[in-house]
């Protein structure tokens, strides 16, 4: 909101809390992160969590209400948010924009993420923003906060967790510096064999996954920050969906940023940010299982650069301005092997397939109308460009075909906070366009740009002893770009569709010990040009939860249940999973004790799946390109864990 109100005139789910406050007001264990307001959620990635901690940033994300994973087998599973993934919901880290290369989506951004080398996970829903790209599901920013050092001094959080199935995590994160600059190393570990359902039977599911990131800062003075990243990742990955599991998902990024605040009175900051991403991904059907009679590797790599440059403006104190511009260029190639060669593939050179470039400019305006209303509006242009360039043709387009869309998007957001009671309203209006993606256009190159305008509104209540937040949305598409596999082969095509539905999260302190929470996330889509449900939309899901915390002792239990998924339309779905049937409901237990040992020093232990329940999620891929059976990838069963975390 504007800076110059004062924190006093805004219930808290409004106001930025400093950060000693809000850590000690978090809970010791996040069962479902509260939406900061009805449409942000804002979640710490070191707090511990039921179920177990996560792995990727899939796994993360599926503990905030509105989201579900398409399971792929223990790692590595495509989030969606409110049933739209893949390109409907941009992932970003630290500013940049990293992209798999897999056509099967084997390898999705967040499968590159490592969540605990992150200080936090912010989610924007739906079509309220434009300063970070635009996409109808919504923005997801992983981000490291960047030290800051009055004198010189050391920090940092070190942790580990294990669990059943071999699960081993550790993860270091240590910042030494002084007003001058500033080093960060952070390193993260996790490792998990083939995990078990609830009826014993082995889901073909390990993984082994390691990052490292060295951070160089430099502050020549209080308002001035220069900041040079590098980060490398590795894992491996085996996958019960399909026929070829991850051998490699290889990644090497660089980021350098410059910010400098106050250098104006009407121009508070100006960030300039430059980025470099190369995934190098290896899938093969030999390394992580017993060979077939045919050996197959493909190995697609891809190279993202990108550059962002925004400024922060003050007309008048009632008065901001966000605006800037950025850009991103994507080229996908491909290298592959059968048979004997399968084992020599590196030798082979790399054939282009496809790319892409985007150019994008954007303003928001955020103007306080009175003490306690405020209007923001944003208004972005995209030019998204993609050209075809495999030899053998892509997505149906000769080599050199080009596609070129002028895309525009934009939100106005009215907000009020009332004077008697503590509560905030919003109503707003966005309208979210995007142009086919690479695993869209790889099945049809010539697709209507997919244009979603939306309505939502919501409310926030944050009383002495209750906290709620609502989100209610509908939203119609035109052109919708459907991935259809009902006929003869694999193809994409626009439809007309609607979807809407409702999201809710509360707290209630019921004495100084205890608390009660819960949430509800609900959506109903339908694809309006075929008369059918639309495919891949996750049914109504709820949680409720009991937390006890009395001087060092915490503990909590948390129910979460599931309804049955009968609206769908089997054969279709998305770039990352199909209808394949109904699902039934289910529900499930998880629960947590734990203990503060010394200093900022936590031992938590945890059971998730308490009743070892057989179940499978609605969203996930069913049958496949590369050769699965239509079963589906049940969860894990009981799983119990322990985790250890200091701060420093």
């Amino acid at each position: 909101m504007i800076a110059s109100l004062s924190l006093l005139t805004l219930p808290a789910a409004w106001a930025v809390a400093d950060e000693d406050a809000s850590t000690a007001l978090a809970p010791l264990v996040i069962t479902a992160p509260a939406m900061s307001d009805p449409y942000t959620v804002t979640s710490d990635t070191r707090q511990p969590r039921l179920p177990l901690p996560a792995q990727d940033g899939g796994a993360f994300l599926k503990s905030i209400p509105g989201f579900a994973v398409s399971r792929k087998g223990g790692t590595s599973g495509d989030p969606a948010l409110r049933g739209l993934g893949g390109s409907r919901l941009n992932i970003q880290v630290d500013g940049a924009t990293i992209l798999g290369g897999c056509g099967g989506r084997m390898d999705p951004p967040t499968a590159y993420v490592f969540p605990q080398a992150y200080d936090r996970v912010e989610v924007i829903k739906g079509p309220q923003s434009v300063r970070y790209g635009v996409a109808p599901a919504g923005v997801v920013r992983f981000e490291r906060d960047k030290p800051v050092f009055g004198e010189p001094g050391v920090e940092g959080v070190a942790g580990t967790t294990v669990g059943s199935h071999d699960r081993f995590d550790l993860v270091s994160d240590v910042a030494a510096g002084n007003q001058q600059g500033y080093v960060r190393f952070i390193g993260t570990l996790s490792d998990q064999d083939d995990y078990q359902d609830g009826s014993g039977d082995e889901v073909h599911s390990r993984y082994s996954r390691w990052s490292g990131t060295a951070i160089v800062g430099w502050t020549p003075d209080a308002d001035t920050r220069f900041e040079l990243a590098y980060d490398r990742s590795d894992g491996e990955a085996a996958y019960d969906d399909r026929g070829m599991d991850g051998a490699e998902f290889d990644r090497t990024g660089y980021t350098l940023s410059a910010t400098r605040q106050n250098v104006t009175p009407w121009l508070t900051e100006v960030e300039a940010l430059v980025y470099h991403n190369a995934i190098d991904h290896v899938m093969d059907n030999y390394s992580l299982r017993q060979p077939p009679g045919m050996p197959m590797v493909s190995n697609p790599d891809r190279r993202t650069q990108g550059a962002r440059l925004a400024a922060e403006l003050v007309f008048s104190p009632t008065t901001h301005m966000s605006a800037g511009m950025d850009y991103a260029r994507n080229t996908h190639r491909v290298r592959m092997g059968r048979g004997t060669a399968a084992f020599g593939f590196r030798d082979q050179p790399r054939n282009e397939v496809a790319s892409f470039v985007d150019y994008g400019a954007f303003t928001e305006l955020e103007k306080e109308l009175s003490a306690r209303s405020w209007l923001t509006v944003g208004l972005r242009l995209d030019r998204a460009e993609a050209e075809a360039r495999s030899a053998t043709g892509y997505g149906g387009a000769a080599s050199g075909t080009t596609d070129s869309t002028s895309l525009w998007s934009g939100f106005a957001r009215y907000e009020r906070a009332l004077e008697a009671q503590p509560v905030s309203l919003f109503a707003g209006v966005g309208r979210a366009e995007r142009a086919g993606d690479f695993w869209e256009r790889n099945r049809v190159f010539d697709l209507d740009s997919e244009v979603l305008t939306q309505l939502d509104t919501g409310a926030s209540w944050n009383g002495e002893r209750l906290t709620a937040n609502l989100s209610l949305f509908y939203g119609w598409y035109d052109d919708y770009i459907l991935i259809d596999e009902t006929g003869a082969g694999s193809q994409a095509r626009n439809v007309e569709a609607t979807t809407y539905g409702a999201e809710a999260d509360m707290r209630v302190k019921l004495s100084d010990s205890w608390s009660l929470g819960g949430s509800l996330a609900w959506v109903r889509s339908d694809n309006d040009t075929d008369d059918l449900p639309l495919a891949q939309t996750p049914p109504l899901e709820a949680t409720l939860g009991l937390d006890y915390v009395r001087q060092a002792y915490f503990g909590g239990v948390l129910l979460r249940g599931v309804a049955r998924q009968d609206r769908i339309a089997e054969g279709q779905g998305t770039i990352y999973s199909l209808d394949t049937g109904e699902t039934p409901g289910f529900a499930t237990v998880s629960a947590y004790v734990g203990r503060d040992l010394f200093g900022h020093t936590k031992l938590t232990l945890g059971v998730d799946n308490l009743f070892d329940r057989t179940y499978a999620e609605h969203i996930q891929r069913g049958s496949a390109d590369l050769g699965a059976s239509a079963n589906p990838v049940n969860e894990p069963g009981r799983i119990i864990w322990a985790n250890l975390t200091t701060r420093f």
